[in-house]
């Protein structure tokens, strides 16, 4: 039986994982090369769950420089993990480091027709709007947060 997964922040050896996840979800996420992860984890932005050092999902954000927003890029969970609490886990963390960084809210977008909006729903975030993406509409998400 696995062990109960941790959230951490990202290291440069989790880049292989982390590309595995999100080409299986390639539909869903589009294309995601390894230098956004490498990026993504030199600028302190990327969160992993893990399980007996398995990756298991990744999460990728900015906390906006203007602005008291934090932007939620890419959430991602290894299929055979999905709906067991690891999403939820994730955006825990990254609420707990929104607190740290005095940070208002989290957005997020998310294409119309994939069911990650309704994770989205579940978790309390509000549905803003709906604007034009490259290739398809996306759902503008907002997690509003208490003070920071």
């Amino acid at each position: 039986m696995p062990s109960q997964p941790i959230v951490r922040p990202a290291e440069l050896t989790d880049v292989t994982a982390c590309k595995t996840i999100a080409d299986a979800h390639r539909s869903a996420l589009g294309f995601i090369v390894a230098a956004t992860f490498v990026d993504s984890i030199q600028r302190h932005r990327l969160f992993v769950a893990e399980t007996d050092g398995e990756v298991i999902g990744f999460l990728r954000y900015n906390h906006r420089v203007r602005g008291d927003e934090t932007a939620l890029y890419d959430i991602c969970v290894a299929k055979n993990w999905q709906r067991q609490g690891i999403g939820r886990m994730l955006i825990t963390v990254l609420r707990e480091s929104c607190y740290v960084h005095r940070r208002y809210a989290i957005i997020a977008r998310c294409p119309v027709d994939l069911p990650a909006n309704a994770f989205y729903a579940r978790l309390g975030f509000q549905q803003v709007t709906i604007e034009a993406g490259r290739r398809r509409p996306l759902v503008l998400w907002q997690l509003t947060l208490a003070e920071a």
